[in-house]
């Protein structure tokens, strides 16, 4: 009998064992799903002001009135006769980093693999003069590598979107985080029985800093709810549209060839005249569109030319949306005549809830949708996302801590801190490579790698949390405060002449980031804490058993 009360206590214990590792490898797996969340989240919040950003760390020597201005024409005339005319198929014009005017002469190119790739020239132009800034040549990848002038916030930009993992890998995954984040959200709103309350109670406890600590996760958590789950729903959409449902699209409806599929998605008139004739004059086409502008904020802001020096000729100028509206048009014109065809949404040829529902994610992702504002309020929106993300992972990891977490609570704090210390460092890094010979994009991105090797020998060396957060709190204060001074050794304008030249973003940029710097600074000063940080105090505080 004995004999047998111990077999069932030892295959009990054996269980109980199993359950708790499984429960272990569950838990940890969340939280590291929950880390990755947040180096997107936080990426997304940074890059919602990568236009911005793009105008702040390489300006012209001018703000052009406007980058599509007279004398595109010839411009472009001028310079597509030095261009293969294999890569005539498409002509992409549009504004690039610091409102440079970028034209793309490209054809596409079929790989080994089935892919299709745009293969070509680009060439850049500084609009107010005309002046040919830059020529590059390749795939478009590599010319998108190349430009050195958007290396910073071109690289903020792909460590949100893709992680900087290979494709189609890095999409998938950032489609399954914003997956997982959509499922909080839902949950969330699910599982709080007191929502409306919990929007506005915030207790503060000098004797209970845990406590404070929840309050604030759940009040930041609350309020930010919807926002998560718009920005998870159409964040998805971007990262499944392009990693698997396109492909999939054009496996299933066009026979695998994706060109005819995408051709056919934006309503592009088929080809049927491939005799020559002179494109007609760019500028008129620019002109008429603007005539039929709906009001005065709807402007052209980029266009495409379909078969340069060809009967067939396709001129698609694209509108920027007009006053109540989200999303703008595209205007077609007759590329041998000029002459104005049709008005025609966005996707497809007529007018369909599906246009008017894509044309709503982007806007609605991004936040561009009513200039500088909108894009500071998603910023805040953002930022609590990732307040949120970290302090949540926080409080469930301290609360584990005698059950072997701590490990983990180092790993989000090492994520929580040195992901914001390593992205203020390749700024650093970009503009030390324009005085310093180096190539900006790998400075960008040695700097980035170097940051988050610096810091992981950090946190591998600190035991203490507490003094971990403290210095790395202190290195993203030192690094905001010298973003400005390197910037100015890196050749770039002060305040008086980027304010002659019309760039107001410049001494925004740099004030916010002084702010930032000793406000970072002053929360180091008194304590280590920082806006995201569950108080050094609880750390006094005994972890609850499960």
């Amino acid at each position: 009998m004995i004999s047998v009360d111990t077999q069932d206590g030892r295959a009990e214990t054996q269980r109980s064992t199993r359950v708790q590792r499984l429960f272990r490898i569950h838990g940890w797996s969340g939280v590291g799903l929950g880390l990755l969340l947040y180096a997107v989240i936080l990426t997304g919040t940074i890059a919602v002001f990568a236009e911005e950003i793009g105008h702040w760390s390489s300006p012209l020597p001018v703000h052009p009135e406007d980058v599509l201005q007279p004398g595109l024409d010839r411009a472009l005339r001028s310079v597509a006769e030095t261009v293969d005319p294999q890569f005539y198929d498409e002509v992409g014009i549009r504004a690039g980093t610091g409102e440079r005017l970028s034209a793309f002469f490209h054809g596409h190119v079929h790989t080994e693999g089935g892919g299709i790739v745009e293969e070509g020239v680009e060439i850049e132009y500084d609009p107010s003069t005309w002046q040919i800034l830059d020529r590059r040549e390749g795939e478009a990848s590599d010319i998108r590598a190349g430009d050195n002038d958007a290396a910073l916030a071109r690289f903020l930009i792909d460590l949100h979107v893709r992680l900087y993992l290979p494709d189609p890998w890095g999409l998938l995954l950032t489609g399954i985080l914003g997956l997982a984040m959509m499922v909080a959200a839902v949950t969330g709103l699910i599982v709080h029985r007191k929502l409306i309350k919990n929007l506005f109670v915030q207790r503060i406890s000098a004797r209970n800093a845990l406590l404070t600590a929840r309050d604030r996760h759940v009040v930041a958590g609350s309020w930010n709810l919807v926002f998560a789950f718009l920005l998870a729903f159409t964040g998805c959409f971007f990262s499944f549209a392009g990693s698997f449902g396109l492909p999939m699209m054009a496996m299933v409806a066009s026979g695998g060839d994706q060109e005819k599929l995408i051709e056919t998605v934006v309503a592009l008139p088929e080809a049927h005249d491939a005799s020559p004739a002179e494109l007609a004059d760019l500028d008129m086409i620019l002109a008429d569109a603007r005539t039929r502008a709906t009001d005065s904020t709807s402007r052209p802001v980029s266009l495409n030319v379909m078969r340069w020096g060809r009967a067939d000729a396709v001129v698609m100028v694209n509108m920027s949306p007009s006053y109540g509206t989200l999303s703008g048009t595209t205007l077609v014109y007759d590329g041998a005549t000029g002459t104005f065809v049709r008005d025609k949404p966005n996707i497809g040829q007529q007018p369909s809830l599906g246009n008017d529902v894509l044309g709503l994610i982007g806007p609605l992702h991004f936040g561009n949708f009513g200039g500088v504002a909108s894009k500071a309020v998603w910023f805040g929106l953002g930022c609590a996302s990732a307040y949120v993300v970290v302090t949540g992972l926080l409080l469930w990891t301290h609360r584990r801590r005698a059950l072997g977490w701590l490990p983990m609570e180092k790993a989000t704090v090492w994520m929580g801190y040195g992901l914001p210390l390593a992205l203020v460092v390749c700024a650093l890094g970009f503009f030390a490579a324009t005085w310093l010979p180096f190539d900006p994009s790998t400075a960008v991105k040695g700097t980035f790698l170097a940051a988050v090797a610096g810091v992981s020998l950090l946190a591998w060396r600190v035991a203490d949390l507490d003094m971990l957060r403290s210095r790395l709190l202190l290195g993203i204060a030192v690094a905001l405060l010298a973003i400005v001074p390197m910037r100015l050794l890196g050749g770039g304008p002060s305040w008086i002449d980027a304010l002659g030249g019309g760039w107001t973003a410049v001494p925004a940029m740099d004030v916010l980031l002084v702010i930032a710097g000793v406000t970072a600074l002053m929360r180091w000063f008194v304590g280590g804490h920082s806006g995201w940080q569950v108080e050094l105090v609880i750390s006094k505080h005994r972890p609850e058993p499960e």
